[in-house]
């Protein structure tokens, strides 16, 4: 193993993710059904968000991620809690939230709130947008929505996901890459029960491909939490490919890049946040 670009960042973010609307979402993505939801934080009231912040701050955490279910046109209803998101900003939190659509102006209020990173999913297949994740908007909706949070200042960190097909995948890169992006984060879809999912894994190596094209459009690959665990040998690959960042990676993969002369840095937040 070669001693280039030899440091591996790895993010443990369990505990520090919430969703505003709890396990509710509208827009109920064939893939997802709000499922994935299930695993954050409820912070659906105040409250819920300042008692969130302040545990996360106790246990030691860095950053936080605030997301939460879309309303029917794509959107998380986050800009209610902005005051929360200031406040853990100014207790030293870095703050990334996924709002999906939103408007120039909502972007600069949180910029100015102290948001850090703008999780961005992004989705250039009309037919996935359409039939997969309900939105009757175009693809041009997801370019206005990056030169929105660009344009408030703010920091998009794209989120490319595997499995929704090549054409979505490249036009999807080639969007973020002609908005200035140079780092990605690659999901997987993953089975899900009561979803398209379900019965379906998408392969160890439709995930490496996506991987190695991504690296050769020229983008800092980060392999991202939401993946099919069951494929052991992935991680180990996906470094050898040239990834240097991965979210909650295996044991396994810790030990063997020690062994093989990798640095290890580990931190205990989302991977979008220290990026």
């Amino acid at each position: 193993m070669s001693d280039d670009n030899n440091e591996l960042t790895a993010y443990f973010p369990r505990g520090t993710s919430a969703s505003v609307t709890g396990t509710r979402c509208d827009q109920m993505c064939e893939h997802c059904k709000s499922t994935h939801l299930k695993g954050m934080a409820d912070v659906s009231d105040e409250n819920g968000m300042l008692r969130f912040i302040d545990g996360v701050i106790a246990s030691g955490g860095k950053g936080i991620l605030i997301s939460g279910g879309c309303d029917a046109n794509g959107s998380v209803p986050i800009m209610r809690h902005i005051d929360a998101i200031g406040y853990a900003s100014k207790k030293g939190l870095a703050v990334n939230v996924h709002t999906g659509f939103i408007t120039a102006d909502d972007a600069e209020r949180l910029v100015k709130a102290g948001v850090n990173a703008f999780s961005v999913d992004i989705h250039q297949d009309p037919v996935i947008i359409r039939n997969v994740l309900h939105l009757s908007t175009d693809a041009e909706a997801y370019a206005e929505m990056l030169d929105n949070i660009i344009s408030a200042g703010g920091r998009p960190v794209v989120h490319l996901t595997a499995g929704f097909g090549t054409d979505d995948m490249v036009l999807s890169a080639e969007l973020a890459r002609s908005k200035g992006s140079k780092d990605v984060i690659l999901l997987a879809l993953v089975p899900t029960k009561g979803t398209i999912t379900e019965d379906a894994l998408i392969s160890e190596e439709a995930i490496l491909s996506s991987v190695k094209l991504l690296i050769e459009m020229g983008f800092s690959v980060t392999l991202g939490c939401m993946r099919p665990r069951v494929h052991r040998g992935l991680e180990i690959k996906c470094i050898k490919a040239g990834v240097r960042k991965i979210a909650n990676p295996s044991l396994r993969t810790l030990a063997w890049a020690k062994d093989n002369g990798f640095t290890v840095t580990e931190e205990r937040t989302c991977c979008c946040i220290i990026h």
